[in-house]
């Protein structure tokens, strides 16, 4: 008799669509752009707007500093999350402030941040690859590799300055040759994929 495994329903996440993860992230915005508060889409949501849908069940907004709304927990690396209600869901909104030694990484990634057509901020392209580089997640690496196999999508010495800019060119020397294996290795699944 084959085995059956039972569900765990209080650890099953949803994963929330584009447009629900879209009106929370606006939701948010609209409070911090009250408060004078540089805020920007990053993470899954930010995934999905540059064309890499795949499962996310929050909101990843990079900021420069706390939002004024009810908490509901920090987060070990800098930030609160926080509960957005969209229609009848509740989403929740992870709000990075980073307080560590990636903080001026953040910063610099939240000051270059680009305009999208819903007056959302979204972090670019080229800071994306850095941060899920950085994060070194499973799906983290999944993001990176698909974005680095995007024709036009990434601009690899963009990359190189925007970390000289952040960190300095000793440091983003660092950074930079760690990040090319990963430029290699989509490259190289690319090629695989083209030459079938």
């Amino acid at each position: 008799m084959p085995r059956k495994v039972k569900i765990n329903s209080s650890s099953v996440k949803a994963s929330i669509p584009t447009e629900v993860g879209i009106e929370a992230a606006k939701a948010t915005a609209k409070v911090a752009d009250k408060n004078g508060i540089a805020i920007a889409l990053a993470g899954g949501i930010a995934m999905h707007i540059y064309g890499f849908t795949r499962a996310t069940t929050d909101v990843d907004m990079l900021a420069q500093q706390i939002l004024p709304l009810e908490s509901h927990g920090e987060l070990n690396f800098g930030g609160e999350s926080y509960r957005v209600e969209v229609g009848r869901r509740t989403v929740t909104v992870d709000v990075i402030v980073r307080n560590d030694e990636l903080r001026k990484i953040y910063e610099v990634a939240l000051a270059g941040a680009l305009e999208t057509d819903s007056d959302l901020k979204i972090i670019s392209t080229e800071w994306l690859v850095v941060m899920k580089h950085l994060a070194a997640r499973a799906k983290d690496k999944l993001d990176l590799i698909w974005l680095l196999q995007q024709d036009g999508l990434v601009d690899r010495k963009l990359i190189e300055r925007n970390l000289i800019k952040a960190v300095g060119k000793r440091s983003a020397f660092f950074i930079f040759k760690e990040l090319q294996s990963e430029f290699d290795y989509a490259d190289f699944l690319l090629h695989r994929e083209t030459s079938k």
